[in-house]
């Protein structure tokens, strides 16, 4: 077989039990890998029995690549992650980068299907056959940075790691798994599933050779995508992919300020109205003073991973990180952020769901709607050290403030009452990501849909609306402005959505990948056949990005998963700024709804 080896890693951590389970050509050619996989691989595990509560030992949590994994192939380095989400109802698929699931690919596998509960902590030690059950009790308690000194210290062998934090430890409801030292699956808590289940850490590794049908076919895609963006960005280093390239994404904090979709004292502003902070994101600021060394993946042309300047070595924070907790909780200096940053991921919290908590305590107490007695606890937007202690208070459940926090939004809703509902920026306990739904509705529709709700990575934004050369490969004409939301909208959100999930079932960065940024997708189907052997037309490769959708809202739905109500501050139009009067009206909103469901011939009452 091209592209795969046929072969799914079981394991089961109660019983100790490691089995290898095989499928054949006709199989991938129908599921591919990625996050189609998984979620295949996911229903199959529970083997039609009702889905396990999210923290159950039975719930599955399940790690799978793409076929072009694990070769030097630049954006094919992500592993989509899947399981029963304790942050929101339904399953939930988050995504990383790194070297894991090449690495997985190398030691002979297309996934790994984890179930049951260690009796004690343990390590997953995967070296191609061999499967190694270590304790990991010296680990336990300990923050993830230490835990990947540890044990690249100690495997000896050339592999990969993902491991959770004391937060994952503790079952916080939006708990993350790290990759490598530097990357993330942040979105859905499944790093409290990894915690639930005794899994300190998974290390993999292996020597075995992928395979190509056309490995020449494989390089020469590949070669002319690293030509075709060097040629751009020599041309135009100050394009998105430019920016991305010199500052990563920590460079589109200016870019967003300047259009006025940076989220500010939790939502309410679209623009840090700040000469000290605008001139602090200038980029030639960054690059002097903050930006330092890039880190890509492996293969990657574009390299929009960094580290920052100075001494400790810390990751360069990401645009979502920063945004959310940083002018979204009021603080007007970015060193506040970075070290919010850098916190949460040694704990192992998701910062886009930390960031969203922290700004409806902040934004509660500020309008005098939460009580501090109750509580046990209070904070104000601009209060840097006190942002400081809640995240370690949230990752170590201490304090009512600290366990309120560690259960999500929901348990806070229910504790604290319903006066400060209207703070609320979730999407079915997600906190929102930094792209603001009132500058790009078609996004923020999404961010209340499943079977993902608030991911900014499941469609294109709003700007490809209003891009008719970019439409055409989606077979669309109709056009609709950024600010819209409208029927070409929602036909433009429901297409890439499809294209979306299509790049995910490939595990494919859409930084390279993103319709209108480097590779065609006729480019990118002949990768994949060459990759593999199949003969995907453009069409095919489609129909699976849309038979990926419709799994995974099968088993969101089967997992209690419903798609989130409108919010009420999203009627109230964007103060001042660039984008100004910008607003998402209940009327359209449930119109484009009634729309989007019957694109897809869902039956809108069991999905409202």
């Amino acid at each position: 077989m091209h592209g795969f080896t046929g072969r799914i890693l079981k394991i089961d951590l109660g019983r100790r039990h490691v089995e290898v389970i095989t499928r054949d050509r006709d199989f991938y050619h129908q599921y591919l890998g990625g996050a189609f996989l998984a979620a295949r691989l996911f229903k199959e595990a529970l083997a039609g029995e009702t889905p396990p509560a999210p923290l159950a030992p039975g719930n599955p949590i399940v790690f799978a690549t793409g076929p072009l994994a694990g070769a030097r192939v630049c954006g094919s380095t992500r592993v989509n992650v899947v399981s029963r989400s304790p942050e929101t109802p339904g399953i939930y698929t988050s995504q990383g980068g790194g070297e894991f699931g090449p690495d997985l690919k190398r030691a002979g596998y297309d996934a790994l299907v984890i179930t049951g509960r260690s009796a004690a902590p343990v390590v997953l030690n995967i070296r191609n056959d061999r499967v190694r059950f270590d304790d990991a009790a010296h680990l336990w308690g300990r923050d993830r940075s230490e835990v990947y000194a540890a044990l690249t210290a100690a495997k000896g062998a050339r592999g990969s790691i993902a491991s959770i934090g004391p937060a994952g430890e503790n079952r916080v409801a939006h708990a993350n798994i790290m990759f490598e030292p530097d990357h993330y699956a942040g979105r859905g808590g499944l790093g409290a599933v990894m915690g639930a289940k005794g899994l300190k850490a998974i290390c993999v590794g292996g020597d075995r050779a992928v395979v190509f049908k056309d490995e020449a076919g494989v390089r020469a895609v590949n070669t002319t995508g690293a030509r075709t963006f060097l040629e751009s960005f020599e041309k135009n280093p100050h394009s998105f992919l430019g920016v991305l390239r010199t500052y990563g994404t920590y460079g589109l904090l200016m870019l967003n300020q300047d259009i006025g979709n940076l989220p500010v004292k939790n939502f309410g502003q679209a623009r840090m109205d700040d000469v000290d902070f605008e001139a602090a994101i200038e980029h030639e600021r960054i690059g002097a003073d903050t930006v330092g060394r890039r880190t890509p993946c492996k293969g990657c042309y574009l390299g929009c991973k960094k580290m920052a300047k100075g001494e400790d070595r810390a990751p360069l924070p990401e645009y979502e990180s920063m945004a959310l907790l940083g002018p979204n909780l009021g603080l007007r200096h970015l060193a506040p952020g970075m070290a919010a940053t850098d916190l949460c991921n040694r704990l192992g919290l998701d910062t886009i769901s930390t960031g969203a908590l922290i700004a409806y305590l902040m934004d509660g107490f500020e309008n005098g709607d939460l009580d501090a007695d109750v509580l046990g606890y209070e904070i104000r937007f601009g209060q840097a050290e006190k942002v400081v202690e809640l995240i370690r208070m949230m990752a170590h459940r201490e304090g009512r403030a600290g366990s309120l926090l560690a259960d999500g939004i929901a348990a806070c809703r229910q504790a604290l009452g319903p006066a400060a509902d209207r703070h609320l920026r979730f999407a079915n306990g997600m906190g929102l990501p930094a792209h603001m739904p009132r500058v790009k509705p078609g996004i923020g529709f999404g961010y209340l849909h499943g079977p993902n709700p608030g991911d900014h990575m499941k469609a294109e934004h709003d700007w490809i609306a209003a891009s008719p050369g970019d439409l055409e490969m989606f077979g669309l004409s109709a056009t609709s402005e950024p600010a819209a939301l409208d029927r070409a909208k929602v036909q433009v959100y429901r297409a890439t959505q499809i294209y979306f999930a299509a790049m995910d079932t490939l595990s494919l960065c859409l930084f390279i990948f993103g319709p209108g940024n480097i590779l065609a997708l006729e480019d990118i189907v002949t990768m994949v056949n060459a990759a593999t052997g199949f003969d995907y037309s453009c069409a095919a490769l489609m129909q699976i990005g849309e038979n990926a959708i419709q799994l995974q809202r099968e088993l969101y739905e089967a997992c209690g998963g419903r798609d989130a109500d409108y919010l009420p501050y999203l009627e109230t139009p964007v103060p001042d700024g660039p984008s100004a009067g910008n607003r998402i009206n209940p009327e359209d909103f449930r119109a484009a709804r009634r729309l989007y469901y019957r694109f897809w011939g869902w039956g809108g009452d069991s999905h409202a």
